[in-house]
């Protein structure tokens, strides 16, 4: 059975996996759907067009599917989708994509991601990466699979990262950076 405290708000349309776990003030909305051993702490607002696979773990305080931070956005219908065991530490935020790519953002699986991290509209971040605390991705920014984006490091747009690339704060970062 889906165990929601007494103080969270789950609307009736989101679809929750009957082992979901989700805290105190959390807040679910109508398009969420939430795969099976996940948990989300408190303080959590997960809104939007939200798909979450399996065994995730959202620590307290994290903003998951809003709408995306660009003026160009005019409230088109658009996603984000979290694949499987990931862990979200607290203050996160992970915005919707835009139409201006697919309208999805993508966060893969296995990834470990620390604290005040921000995900901007329509990045692709593959599997089995580690964010350290304040990593921020403007929008269309691509991670590959095993890469480590430093703490304090921000990523311009329309960028591509490779695998297994190490980003230092304050350091330069090697990267492929294509504009749209």
């Amino acid at each position: 059975m889906t165990q929601i405290h007494s103080t969270a708000i789950v609307d009736p349309a989101a679809e929750l996996d009957p082992s979901v776990a989700v805290g105190p003030f959390s807040v679910i909305g109508p398009h969420v759907r939430i795969g099976a051993d996940t948990v989300v702490g408190p303080h959590c607002v997960i809104e939007g067009r939200t798909t979450i696979g399996r065994g995730n773990r959202f620590y307290q305080f994290s903003s998951i599917g809003a709408m995306p931070q660009d003026m160009s956005h005019k409230g088109e219908l658009t996603e984000l989708v979290i694949g499987d065991r990931n862990t979200v530490r607290e203050f996160c935020t992970f915005n919707t994509g835009t139409h201006k790519e697919e309208g999805v953002t993508r966060i893969g699986s296995d990834n470990w991601i620390m604290a005040y991290v921000h995900i901007a509209h329509d990045c692709r971040v593959a599997d089995h990466t580690v964010f350290a605390n304040g990593a921020t991705l403007a929008g269309h920014v691509h991670i590959g699979d095993w890469a480590f984006v430093g703490g304090s490091r921000a990523s311009t747009s329309s960028c591509t990262s490779a695998r297994m690339r190490w980003s230092a704060s304050r350091a330069a970062s090697r990267r492929t950076c294509r504009r749209s």
